[in-house]
């Protein structure tokens, strides 16, 4: 899938929470923390289960 857009997206409340963002040609995005290269936020239904729990 081809990205159309990549940005890097500054938390200005929480120094060190900043992730890349990425979508692509589909309308779809990922994030992912800075710092370590995970995946922190997807559009994608298939990507849900390995996302981080939020409880």
């Amino acid at each position: 899938m081809k990205i159309v857009k990549e940005e890097i997206i500054k938390n200005g409340q929480e120094e060190g929470l900043n992730y890349r963002e990425v979508t692509y040609e589909d309308g779809g995005f990922r994030q992912f923390d800075v710092e370590s290269g995970k995946l922190i936020g997807s559009s994608y239904e298939s990507d849900q289960d390995k996302l981080p729990s939020m409880e």
